[in-house]
C-alpha cells in the first residue's frame, strides 16, 4: 500500500514490540521502525508466515514511553521479517494516546528547513528508510540478517535479527538494499541503542559509492517531503 493511499501519514519512530499469533504462545519479539494512528511497520527478529489479513496481538513501546497493546492485522509484507500491521479495532482512548505520541514523533520530523539544511550537512543527516541489510563482523564468519532504518551519507542505523554483542569502533562489513539500489560498504560501530539495534558510521567511501548515497538520499528527502505535504493537506482538511 503507497503512502498515497493510507488513511492515516505515518511517522517514522523506534522501539521494541512482541506479536502473538495465539494468546498462550510465547511471543515473537520485533523492532518498532514507523507508526501511525491506523497501523505501524515491525521488523520481526525471526522470519513468521504470515499471509495478507491474519489477526495478531501487538505489544509495542516507542522510545520507552508508554506501552501499546492492540490488534493488528497484516496489511503489507515487505520481507519475510518486516511487516505492516493495521489497528482494525482501536478504542477512542487508545487511539487519543497514539494520536499524542503521533503528534509528538511529528515535532521531531525534519522540518522544511532543516531538509534545507540536509543540502548543505547531507554527510551526517540521517532520514527514515526501511530495507533488507547485513553484518560480517569477521571475514571468515556469515553475514547476519539485519533490516536497515535509517541512513545518510556518513553512516547508519541497522536492526539485527538476532542479537549480537558488538563493542563500539568495531569494524565491519555491511551490505543493503533501498529503492532497489544495493549498497556493500566498510562499516564502524558508532552507538549501540540496544544488542540489536546498531548505529554504523562509513569511515571510509569511494567517490563513486560516495555519489550514490548521495543520489539515494535525495530520493529519500523527495520522499519525506511529499509524507509532509500529504500532512499538511490532512490537517488542513480536518481544521474545515
Amino acid at each position: 500500500m503507497s503512502a498515497e493511499q493510507r488513511k492515516y501519514p505515518r511517522v517514522e519512530c523506534s522501539g521494541t514490540a512482541n506479536v502473538k499469533l495465539v494468546a498462550d504462545e510465547s511471543p515473537l519479539h520485533a523492532d518498532i521502525v514507523n507508526l501511525s494512528a491506523g497501523g505501524c511497520l515491525l521488523v520481526l527478529k525471526e522470519p513468521l508466515p504470515l499471509s495478507q489479513d491474519t489477526i495478531v496481538e501487538l505489544t509495542f513501546k516507542v522510545d520507552n514511553l508508554d506501552e501499546f497493546q492492540t490488534p493488528g492485522q497484516v496489511i503489507a509484507k515487505r520481507s519475510d521479517t518486516a511487516i505492516g500491521f493495521q489497528f482494525p479495532r482501536l478504542s477512542d482512548t487508545l487511539r487519543g494516546r497514539l494520536e499524542q505520541l503521533i503528534s509528538q514523533l511529528i515535532e521531531c520530523l525534519p522540518t522544511r528547513s532543516s531538509l534545507a539544511e540536509y543540502e548543505e550537512k547531507r554527510r551526517h543527516y540521517r532520514l527514515g528508510c526501511t530495507g533488507p541489510a547485513a553484518v560480517q563482523v569477521a571475514a571468515s564468519e556469515p553475514f547476519l540478517p539485519a533490516t536497515i532504518v535509517d541512513l545518510s551519507a556518513g553512516g547508519c542505523r541497522m536492526v539485527l535479527r538476532q542479537p549480537q554483542l558488538l563493542r563500539k569502533d568495531t569494524l565491519v562489513e555491511l551490505t543493503f538494499n533501498i529503492h532497489h539500489l544495493s549498497f556493500r560498504v566498510r562499516g564502524q560501530v558508532r552507538a549501540v541503542r540496544s544488542d540489536s539495534t546498531i548505529g554504523f558510521q562509513f569511515p571510509a567511501l569511494s567517490e563513486r559509492v560516495r555519489k550514490e548515497l548521495d543520489d539515494l538520499m535525495k530520493e529519500l528527502v523527495a520522499d519525506i517531503r511529499k509524507r509532509q505535504a500529504k500532512r499538511t493537506a490532512m490537517s488542513l482538511k480536518m481544521r474545515c
